[in-house]
């Protein structure tokens, strides 16, 4: 008999709207979330806070993978800078999902999970960012298919989604601003809240 999984899912989980949205939906899926957050070096590390506090208060395990010594040019690393999606060029960090993909597939196949969530969305697809369309998400999987004993794939649920109605739907959900974190300028700007201790 097969032994159990404590999880089924691995999420990469950066503390912003889009990872808290799928967080929400999987555990409201009952799929067992597991998270992985990646220190690479990005200018809003308080992105992280964020992220520890939100996992905290929702009982989510999760694994923070440390990466030193990158010298990316990118405005979301190093002293960065804080803009919008018109950006993009300056917004853009060389292969950083293919980078967090490998890391959370090698997390998932030493748990025994076989499915990863990747927070790309709406916007990400309009201002051409490639590692966040679905073609390249297809692409990926066959790489994971003849990767490892584990036939692990990755997904990327929020797609279709517009920052904006991901936005709306955490507002729904009674989750606002505070507990979420942007580098983008557009959301959970201001001091850093715990959302544990608003509980």
């Amino acid at each position: 008999m097969p032994k159990k999984r404590d999880h089924g899912l691995v999420i990469l989980f950066s503390g912003g709207a889009d990872s808290i949205l799928m967080l929400e939906l999987a555990i409201g899926l009952k799929l067992k979330p597991h998270c992985v957050l990646i220190e690479y070096g990005q200018s809003h590390i308080e992105e992280l806070d964020f992220a520890c506090a939100y996992l905290t208060k929702r009982g989510i395990t999760w694994d923070t993978v440390k990466i030193s010594g990158l010298n990316i040019n990118s405005g979301l690393t190093g002293d960065g800078v804080k803009g919008t999606y018109e950006g993009v060029n300056e917004m853009h960090v060389p292969s950083r999902n293919l980078m967090f993909v490998s890391i959370a597939a090698s997390i998932a196949e030493s748990k025994g999970i076989d499915t990863i969530w990747l927070g790309a969305n709406w916007d990400d697809y309009l201002n051409r960012f490639e590692d966040c369309k679905q073609e390249w998400v297809g692409r990926v999987n066959k790489v994971l298919r003849v990767n490892g004993s584990t036939k692990i794939k990755l997904q990327a649920p929020l797609n279709g989604l517009s920052k904006e109605i991901i936005t709306k739907i955490l507002t729904l959900g009674s989750i606002d601003k505070s507990q979420y974190f942007s580098g983008y300028g557009n959301e959970g700007e201001g001091e850093i809240i715990d959302p544990a201790e608003e509980v």
